[in-house]
């Protein structure tokens, strides 16, 4: 009789035969809820309108939550989330220059530079959240200029206009 008969009473096989099935179980489980969590992804906007669901949890202003705030954003936004950002931009800060560009250092990307004249002012980068980039965070920082990064795609952030408005004039007061 081996060390696992004694432990477990003399049936060590259905023993490991239960632990290997709720471990498999478990794995199930897990990816199943990963799978679930995969489709929920904001890729495109929630099927709930924006109007039904301002009495949940996210407020206007709230960039973040199980449902879509009531205000304007990215998802409910009639264009790509590049479209997006640049209206936004283009509408309330006016009196810079922005230059949109694709980034290359990932795919599906954009990487957005605020101009005052010539000089730059502000480096905005909306890019996955499954991105782990920092060069250009990095050479913002060495260069002394204001830096922020959005996600296009974080479950949960709506990057409402509010939202939006408010990093990049707390970006551009940093200076």
């Amino acid at each position: 009789m081996g060390l696992f008969d004694k432990l477990l009473g003399g049936d060590a096989k259905a023993a490991i035969k239960q632990a290997k099935d709720l471990a498999q179980s478990v794995l199930n489980e897990a990816q199943s809820r990963a799978e679930a969590l995969q489709n929920q992804r904001p890729s495109a906007p929630s099927a709930q309108a924006p109007a039904a669901s301002a009495q949940g949890s996210a407020a206007s202003g709230d960039s973040w939550g199980d449902e879509m705030p009531a205000e304007e954003n990215q998802f409910n936004f009639s264009g790509s989330y590049d479209q997006y950002f640049q209206s936004v931009f283009r509408a309330e800060f006016p009196q810079y220059r922005v230059l949109a560009e694709p980034n290359s250092a990932y795919r599906n990307g954009m990487k957005y530079t605020f101009l005052d004249g010539a000089k730059t002012v502000l480096v905005v980068e909306v890019m996955t959240d499954r991105s782990v980039a920092q060069k250009l965070r990095n050479a913002c920082r060495a260069a002394g200029i204001p830096y922020l990064r959005f996600y296009h795609d974080h479950p949960g952030w709506w990057n409402t206009r509010s939202y939006v408005v408010r990093r990049v004039n707390a970006a551009l007061n940093s200076l």
